[in-house]
Order: C-alpha cells, then sequence, then structure tokens
C-alpha cells in the first residue's frame, strides 16, 4: 500500500456515506482509470455501504470510452440532480467537469479522488480532496481501498483496475515495481492481458496518423544544456502528436492547437527528463501557462494538458518555453537547419 493514511482517512470518510444516492462523475470524455475506478468504487459503495449510486461521465464520451463501457456493461446516468453526495474521480481541475461544473455551487457534499498533483489547489475550499501524486492512476487507490476494506474484486473488476494501470503508466512503459505487482495481482484473479485489451485497442485513424506526421513536420526544435525540447502545431490530436515526437527523440514535446476555448496544449515528457530535473509539467508548466493566459491546466509530471483564452498558438508555445527555461535555469537555444 503506497499511502496507508490516505487509505484510512478515505474509507473512513466513504463509511459516513452510507445509505446515500451517489453520484460519480469523471473528467470530461472519460478514459480507463477514470471509469475503471468509478465502476469498482460504486460497486464498493453499493455492497459495502449499502449506497445507491449514479454515474456520469461530462462532455461527449470518447469512442474509446464507449467501448470500456460496453465491456464492463456500465451504462451513463441520465439524471443526477436528486444525489446527496457527489464523488469526483481523476480529476485534476474543476474546469473538466464542463456542463457539470455546477456541482461544485450545488450545496451538496462533494469528495475529489485523484492523484494528480494539481486537484489539492484546484478544488481547495470546494471539496473534500482525497489525493496523493504518489500514486501513478486512481485506479491504484481504488485498489488498496478495495484491500484495505477486504473487498473481493470479481474478475469484471480486476479488469477494470488493470485497465486503469496500464494506461495511466503508459502501457506499463513507467510502471514502477508496485504498480506491477499489483497488476499481477489482478492477473491472479483471472485478467487475461492479451484478451482483454485487444477488445479495447482501437485501430489509429488515418486522421490521427496524418496529424502526428503534420506534427513532426511543424517541429520546431531547442536545446536547453543537453535536454532537447520540441513544440508543433496540429489542429488536432495533439496529445497523440506530443506522445510520437517523444518518441521520435524529444526529451519533452508540447504541441498545440486552436480549439473552442482558446488554444489548448498538451506536453509529454520521458521519464529520466522528470526524474533527473526535477521539472513537474501538470504544476509547472500546465497549471502556469493555463493561469496565466486565462484558462486552466494541469496533469502528472510526465504528461499534462493546458487551455488557454489568450493569446495565439504561437505565443502559448512560446511562454511554454519559457516556464522550462526558467525551471531549468538556462536559456532555450533553438536548433536550425
Amino acid at each position: 500500500m503506497r499511502d496507508e493514511d490516505l487509505i484510512k482517512s478515505l474509507s473512513s470518510r466513504l463509511e459516513k456515506l452510507s445509505g446515500k444516492k451517489i453520484a460519480l462523475l469523471t473528467h470530461s470524455g472519460g478514459d480507463p482509470d477514470s471509469i475503471g475506478s468509478a465502476f469498482v468504487l460504486s460497486n464498493i459503495l453499493r455492497s459495502r455501504m449499502r449506497a445507491e449510486t449514479l454515474f456520469k461521465i461530462p462532455s461527449e464520451t470518447s469512442t474509446y470510452s464507449q467501448v470500456f463501457l460496453e465491456r464492463l456493461g456500465l451504462e451513463q446516468s441520465e439524471e443526477l440532480e436528486d444525489a446527496e453526495t457527489f464523488i469526483i474521480l481523476d480529476c485534476g481541475s474543476p474546469e473538466q467537469l464542463d456542463d457539470f461544473l455546477w456541482v461544485l455551487d450545488s450545496g451538496r457534499e462533494i469528495l475529489v479522488i485523484d492523484h494528480h498533483s494539481t486537484s489539492p489547489e484546484s478544488f481547495k475550499d470546494k471539496a473534500e480532496v482525497f489525493s496523493s501524486e504518489i500514486y501513478q492512476s486512481v485506479c491504484e487507490i481504488i485498489y488498496d481501498l478495495a484491500r484495505y476494506l477486504g473487498y473481493e474484486l470479481d474478475l469484471r473488476e480486476a479488469e477494470a483496475l488493470f485497465a486503469g494501470f496500464y494506461y495511466d503508466t503508459v502501457r506499463f512503459v513507467v510502471a514502477d515495481e508496485e504498480t506491477l505487482r499489483k497488476a499481477c495481482e489482478l492477473a491472479r484473479l483471472g485478467v487475461n492481458p492479451r484478451e482483454f485489451l485487444s477488445t479495447l485497442e482501437i485501430k489509429m485513424d488515418i486522421s490521427e496518423r496524418i496529424a502526428r506526421l503534420k506534427s513532426a513536420l511543424r517541429m520546431s526544435i531547442y536545446r536547453i544544456g543537453d535536454w532537447v525540447i520540441v513544440t508543433s502545431r496540429v489542429s488536432s490530436f495533439q496529445s497523440s502528436s506530443a506522445r510520437s515526437l517523444v518518441g521520435l527523440g524529444a526529451h519533452v514535446a508540447m504541441v498545440a492547437g486552436e480549439s473552442d476555448e482558446g488554444v489548448t496544449v498538451s506536453f509529454r515528457a520521458l521519464k529520466d527528463f522528470i526524474e533527473e530535473t526535477g521539472v513537474n509539467l501538470g504544476k509547472d508548466i500546465a497549471a502556469r501557462v493555463g493561469a496565466e493566459l486565462g484558462g486552466y491546466g494541469g496533469g502528472h509530471a510526465s504528461a499534462a494538458k493546458a487551455y488557454c483564452r489568450r493569446g495565439s498558438v504561437e505565443e502559448v508555445l512560446r511562454r511554454c518555453v519559457e516556464l522550462i527555461s526558467e525551471k531549468l535555469g538556462a536559456p532555450a537555444e533553438q536548433v536550425k537547419d
């Protein structure tokens, strides 16, 4: 167990929800970590706390999330207005609730369970936050909670948690020893990774492939000491493009594009960059640039996103490079042809 105090505190708080009507919310669009943790926590609340649970993904559900929901047999609730309590999962900032932002001003009791570095400050005075960034996923927090409560996971619940482990550690690329040990324990419960994950994988469509290639063509390269920082712009698939640029050789990739909210920037970094520099992309870069430019941001140390309501794509990316330079204490030198 990574953080026994957190799990004990969370368990004690959930016990007080006995018999209540509880709505579980993910961040906008959902993902395997938020959906998997909501699925298992919902079952725990119904079984142990005799609570009635509702579930909703704010905004439009992605194709990938819909496939996962169908695998779990988890249906979204239509009405949440009569919920007594809201539990928000895997959400680093209030803005990620989209059209459910009203919940924070509803007067109901609100709990946030998260592992992002930005959530304690973002939800301060708005909700009770149970968060620890030493966890690699919210599914791992729920795993530890289940073990602490003596709750026996069935196969579908084990699959739900396994998916959160897998995708929030970038297919186990950044998983540490404890996450891998827990994943093996889930496999012993019957999870067949090859069969299970094959049902969730969606082939990359041609639009995403083209976006990745465009991001490489439009890339600007900077050096800060021995670190290679790259920026680029595409109209969609910024997260996928940032991952691909790190795969090409960048230590840090920042890809931006215009959105309905202004400019969206996705950040990715290699593990060795994060470990050696101590830079936290979510807290040090995404949250700062978002706040400075009239929006918001957050995420993990090595993967984050910012939404800026002011400034052009070029201005936003320039500020991102400046912020990284400030953290590293050295100027960024652009690499020319």
